[in-house]
């Protein structure tokens, strides 16, 4: 009772557990507010249990991964964090030093006080209001003494027993914590590998088109023939432009890797199917070992005996005398004794039972420690094939993307046709515009040169009327004329192909020069 009550007092704090030992250290909600979780953590596994920051793996209620980053709102409405020794994970490692910590504490002290309980219940064999010196106050006194040195027997037990049952509540909720995790991780690969088959499928039909084209595309641009200006020796169509053997190699080559990737997705899809069957078979032993009630079984029975003990014999062992007698019958005295002693044997061996129950419960928790750990190296084995898997999928994943650049560089002889159609107009479109383009340059020139000209016969005009009748030294700024114009265009398109024809608009571009020309004499 005492237990669970300062459970209950400590619900409102976070509980850093070392899942292994079972042991808890409660952390005030004070140091919650200035320090992160996993600092707390790492501070109490190397103060209290001597474990360096980089062997920790820290799970929260839930699975949660407590990292750097995860505040004490995210932890749950437990507040339960479990830590476990990344080092004791692997099956190489030495379990001596293992199995010794973990029994580290587990072992009954020779000593152990009484509880009020059981001190309340000896003290009551004493008064029944006897006199001092009544011969049945001394047997008394004598039954309630050995009485109390047979429970001290037995008491170290039921400490242990105790001990051992908080333990495995943190070992099970630890291992609740572990199957959560594991459940989760394994959900989020199912997810990652769905989306990853899927985009697979969407590559390989689209491989599966284009390659399933390339014959048809070279027969396509077989059909289109070049332009005259394009035609050379042994170049008379768009087919005799691209290199057809480098196209087959090429095309041989996409062939090749997408068989390789469809045996790689193959071989990745087997993996996945061991992990999920090792996660199934792993998951079921943890539930197996949340369910082992072995070792409850034999704290519970130790307890039961030993409230047996105090609460029925001890009662018993008081004598029983008449209330009426100031002095208790030797005959009478000399019966309860026999009876009391009797059942005083009675309780030494139910106490030296309980004693041998240390042994029992103690090798029953160093099988449980054992499962645990063994479970815990089974699922971080398991966790280690989950994550294999994943990484080969993002390794196929670039694979996947490199045959979608294929696939769209296998496109281009689809579209080659259609393309080349479109550059022989853009060429012409573009000499179009050069031709249009350099007739407004020679426009724009031809009406500055005119303006200037204007400009300048009147005020030369100005000058020849009114100008020469005023002082030199009056300077108005009127003496200058109107530059020569300037409209430099950087050459540009010069390389287009020449199809043949006049140049378009060269005759309006040559009227316009000549009339230029005639303007500027």
């Amino acid at each position: 009772r005492l237990w669970r009550a300062s459970r209950r007092a400590r619900s409102c704090r976070m509980r850093i557990c070392h899942s292994l030992l079972g042991e808890v250290s409660d952390v005030d909600d004070q140091e919650l507010q200035w320090r992160k979780p996993l600092h707390l953590v790492q501070q109490a596994a190397r103060e209290r249990w001597h474990v360096d920051a980089d062997d920790l793996i820290v799970l929260a209620d839930g699975g949660l991964v407590v990292g750097p980053s995860v505040s004490a709102e995210e932890l749950g409405h437990g507040r339960n964090v479990f830590f476990f020794v990344r080092s004791a994970l692997d099956p190489q490692a030495a379990s001596s030093d293992t199995l010794s910590a973990a029994v580290c504490g587990l072992a009954p002290v020779e000593e152990e006080a009484l509880g009020e309980e059981e001190t309340a219940a000896l003290d009551a064999l004493t008064s029944c209001g006897l006199g001092a010196d009544d011969p049945a106050l001394e047997a008394l006194q004598g039954n309630a003494a050995e009485a109390r040195r047979r429970l001290l027997v037995a008491r170290p037990v039921v400490v242990l027993a105790a001990r051992v049952e908080e333990r495995l509540e943190v070992q099970r909720l630890a291992a609740q914590a572990v199957l959560d995790n594991l459940a989760s991780h394994r959900a989020t690969c199912t997810k990652s590998i769905g989306l990853f088959l899927t985009k697979h499928e969407r590559a390989q039909e689209r491989i599966d088109q284009h390659l399933g084209q390339v014959e048809a595309s070279l027969s396509a641009l077989r059909a289109v023939a070049l332009h005259p200006a394009l035609q050379a020796g042994g170049r008379q169509t768009l087919a005799d432009v691209l290199p057809r053997d480098k196209i087959m190699r090429f095309t041989a080559g996409v062939q090749a890797e997408k068989a390789r990737l469809v045996q790689c997705v193959g071989k990745l899809k087997q993996e996945d199917s061991q992990a999920q069957a090792w996660c199934d078979q792993v998951a079921s032993k943890v539930q197996q070992f949340l369910q082992d009630d072995s070792v409850p079984a034999c704290a519970s029975e130790v307890r039961r005996t030993y409230t047996r003990a105090f609460e029925e014999m001890v009662p018993a062992l008081k004598v029983r005398v008449p209330r009426q007698s100031a002095v208790a019958d030797a005959a009478l005295v000399l019966e309860e004794e026999k009876r009391t002693a009797a059942l005083l044997e009675d309780l030494g061996a139910l106490c030296r039972d309980i004693r041998a129950e240390a042994v029992e419960l103690q090798m029953r928790w160093e099988r449980q420690r054992a499962s645990f750990l063994q479970r815990l190296r089974e699922v971080s084995y398991t966790q280690s094939t989950v994550r294999a898997v994943e990484r080969r999928a993002a390794l196929l994943e670039e694979s996947i993307n490199a045959q979608h650049s294929h696939a769209r560089q296998l496109a281009h002889l689809q579209k080659m046709p259609k393309a080349y159609e479109k550059a022989l107009a853009e060429v012409d479109r573009r000499r179009r515009f050069r031709a249009r383009y350099t007739a407004q340059v020679e426009q724009a020139r031809a009406a500055l040169v005119k303006m200037a000209e204007d400009e300048n016969a009147r005020r030369r005009a100005f000058f020849s009327r009114h100008g020469c009748h005023l002082p030199a030294d009056l300077s108005l700024g009127l003496s200058a004329l109107v530059p020569a114009a300037t409209l430099d265009v950087a050459e540009f398109d010069a390389q287009l192909l020449d199809l043949g024809g006049p140049e378009p608009g060269a005759s309006s571009s040559s009227a316009s020069a000549r009339a230029a020309a005639t303007v500027g004499a």
